[in-house]
């Protein structure tokens, strides 16, 4: 069975970062054709030297993942900038729990007892949910205003996936699968105030096994 899922996880991802790849590609076609006058900064105005803590805030997350029904979770980022010309680098962290779809579970109850030795076996996994621990950052491009911004990035991204469920308690698909992903972010930003800022963005995300979209909306307190 480990090696049924090493194999299933293994065409998954080059299938994904194939994907990936391709993704990446139009993500900084676009960064490039969006930043306008930004691109056109001399290299000597980017340097991570001017990189300060600007702001930092709590999220609301709705997700809605491969294989997994829509849910709701939390994330904290920070604002660390300027890298150069209205480009910042934003840490994040965020983390939800779905439960995985009945469709899916069928699949891979199929998949088990196919591979069962001699045949005839039946296994029935009952409800299963997944737990997401992901961390990443992103480089955005923000548009110069003090009230109103609209922002455009791209991201790096680690998940930690964490199959849980009564009938695997304590079976190898107990265990956590740790993967890479990449991301496309835009959104808005509000800041009424001195020390206050709203946000929401939409971000997608290509990762194997849980590819997702997820809206985020925060709150931050500005330094």
């Amino acid at each position: 069975m480990r090696r049924m899922r090493a194999r299933w996880l293994g065409a998954a991802q080059r299938a994904g970062w194939r994907h990936s790849l391709a993704l990446i590609s139009v993500l900084f076609a676009g960064a490039l054709l969006g930043a306008g006058d930004a691109t056109a900064q001399n290299l000597e105005d980017y340097d991570y030297e001017n990189l300060g803590l600007r702001a930092i805030g709590v999220d609301v997350v709705w997700a809605n993942a491969k294989d997994a029904k829509g849910t709701v979770g939390f994330g904290i980022r920070a604002d660390l900038s300027p890298l150069g010309p209205q480009v910042r680098v934003v840490p994040r962290f965020a983390f939800w729990k779905a439960d995985i779809e009945e469709q899916a579970v069928a699949k891979f109850e199929q998949n088990l007892e196919d591979l069962c030795t001699p045949p005839g076996c039946n296994f029935d996994l009952g409800d299963m949910q997944r737990n997401y621990w992901i961390l990443g950052f992103d480089l955005q491009w923000v548009l110069s205003n003090p009230l109103i911004a609209p922002y455009l990035g791209v991201g790096a991204d680690l998940y930690i996936l964490d199959d849980s469920g009564q009938a695997i308690k304590g079976t190898f698909l107990d265990d956590a699968v740790v993967t890479a992903g990449l991301s496309a972010v835009g959104g808005v930003q509000f800041d009424p105030g001195k020390h206050l800022r709203l946000y929401v963005d939409v971000r997608g995300t290509l990762v194997t096994s849980a590819s997702n979209l997820a809206v985020y909306a925060g709150v931050a307190y500005r330094f």
